[in-house]
Parts: structure tokens; sequence; C-alpha cells
């Protein structure tokens, strides 16, 4: 593993909002943190763009034992084989593009309940998942292992660890104490702004 943290990782999802207080979509401060000024290395792409309705399975009704109106899945793959390349005795990840795309076989909406706002709504999924998958890049183009094998495990070991971090910023976001899936309008809202916030606003 590179030497110290990913600057990503401190910028961890806060548990509780209190009253009143402002929201940063779940995070400490109104953008992810880290370095994305290099130009080689992994790069991003599928994101951010606006999802539609077309990217879901419609039903009739909701499946068994979901509580929600839709549901998106969300994957992230490389578009072609990930290069290695040298650097001062290590190996790091060399130029490669990960797409984000919307995996319409496990994202699924009623089609009776289909609207703007439930869109809106998975929009912001979608966006909380984009934000991680962001910081992602930065951990893995600072990535330096002592061998092609550690670099491997490495890279493995953050795509599941920022999967893990995107899924519960993706729960918090859903809570009872937040949108409650969409149904609490103002927080919906707040979260949308600062979402936008934090698309808009290029890590450091």
């Amino acid at each position: 593993m590179s030497d110290g943290q990913s600057p990503a990782l401190s910028n961890s999802p806060i548990l509780d909002s209190p009253p009143g207080s402002p929201p940063y979509a779940g995070f400490r401060s109104a953008q992810p943190e880290g370095l994305s000024t290099s130009t080689g290395g992994p790069s991003l792409s599928g994101w951010p763009r606006k999802i539609a309705w077309s990217e879901f399975k419609e039903v009739s009704s909701r499946p068994d034992g979901e509580s929600e109106d839709a549901q998106i899945s969300v994957e992230l793959g490389a578009e072609k084989k990930v290069s290695v390349e040298r650097e001062n005795g290590q190996f790091k990840l060399g130029k490669v593009t990960f797409k984000m795309t919307v995996k319409k076989a496990e994202s699924w909406a009623v089609g009776s309940q289909k609207s703007d706002a439930l869109l809106a709504h998975e929009q912001g999924h979608y966006d909380i998942t984009g934000l991680f998958y962001r910081d992602l890049m930065t951990a893995l183009r600072s990535l330096r292992e002592n061998s092609v094998n550690d670099l491997g495990s490495e890279t493995n070991r953050l795509m599941q660890e920022y999967d893990k971090l995107a899924d519960d910023m993706s729960d918090k976001y859903d809570s009872s104490s937040e949108t409650n899936h969409g149904l609490n309008t103002a927080r919906q809202q707040a979260w949308e702004k600062q979402i936008q916030d934090c698309i808009k606003t290029e890590p450091r």
C-alpha cells in the first residue's frame, strides 16, 4: 500500500446530522478531498451525467421484500486491459479509463410510480457513487507497490473499499432521518444541492 492514507478517505460520512445543520451530502466538507491533477493513470468516464428511465427495467409492482418504488445498481469496469508501469523501482497503474454505468439487469422501477422526483432521487444514488469513484481514481493514481501482484491485490482492495463507502453513503441518503427514500422533500432537496456542489467543485 502507498505511504499514508489516501486523502479521499479522510472525508468520511457524517453519521449524525444535527437538526438545522447544513448537509454535505454526507461528506464532512463541501467536496471530496484528494488530488486529481494527473493526466496519466486511471480516469473515470460515464459520470457525471443524467440518467434516464430507459436504463431501468420497468416492473408492475415492487419485488418481494422491497419498500421503495425504484432501485438503481451501478457497476465500474475498465474499458480495456489495465496496464502496469514501473517508476523508481515500484509498480503503478498505467493510463486506463474506468467506465461507470447503470447495471440494467439489477435496476428497476415500478412503472406506475415513475416521476421526475423519483428519477431525481435515483440520480442522487448515481452521483453519490460517482463522487466516491472520483476519489477512487485519485487513490489508484497514487498507488505504488513493490510487485505487480501486490499492485493488483491493492487495486482490488481499494475498489472494494470505495464500493463499500458508496453503499454506506447511499444507505445514509435513503435513511428515515435523511431523505426517507426521497419522501422527505426538504432533505431530498438539501442533498441534491450538496451533491451538485460536490460535483462542481473539483478535488484539490
